[in-house]
């Protein structure tokens, strides 16, 4: 590694500090113009440039779109019951600790939509609710 690579992976961790700073979360779009940004003005392979987004993120306590993600897959696969159903007040837990997460920075409406999404990625099905009449009208009335 010469100097001129070590200087633009430090002006790249800058670059991420700079953008991320009063933020609490990071989603999709941020990260890949980030990413982008690290590979074509510094140099940096992707892997390169992915290892330093995180790292920064981490250090600052920045939640990432993608790793959030990924931990909110795992609770939904932990809330689901064996045929694949989420109740209400267990999607309402999800959303909570989405937006948790998240640092506050998403709204309600947001974070139930985000969490929606990754059920129907994950061929979850909502569970039906009510005493009389149950119904999946909670999880229709949220727009995807």
């Amino acid at each position: 590694m010469s100097m001129t690579d070590a200087a633009g992976r430090a002006r790249f961790t800058e670059l991420v500090k700079l953008q991320t700073q009063g933020r609490r979360f990071l989603d999709r779009d941020q990260e890949r113009k980030l990413l982008e940004e690290g590979l074509t003005r510094y140099g940096l392979t992707l892997d390169e440039a992915q290892g330093l987004l995180r790292g920064t993120a981490q250090e600052g306590d920045i939640a990432m779109e993608a790793e959030l993600g990924a931990s909110s897959r795992q609770l939904l696969r932990t809330l689901a019951d064996r045929r694949n159903r989420v109740a209400r007040d267990d999607f309402g837990r999800a959303v909570a600790f989405y937006r948790a997460r998240a640092g506050g920075e998403l709204t309600e409406t947001e974070a139930r939509r985000r969490v929606k999404r990754l059920m129907e990625e994950m061929d979850l099905q909502p569970r039906p609710s009510g005493r009389i009449l149950r119904s999946r009208r909670w999880y229709r009335a949220i727009d995807a």
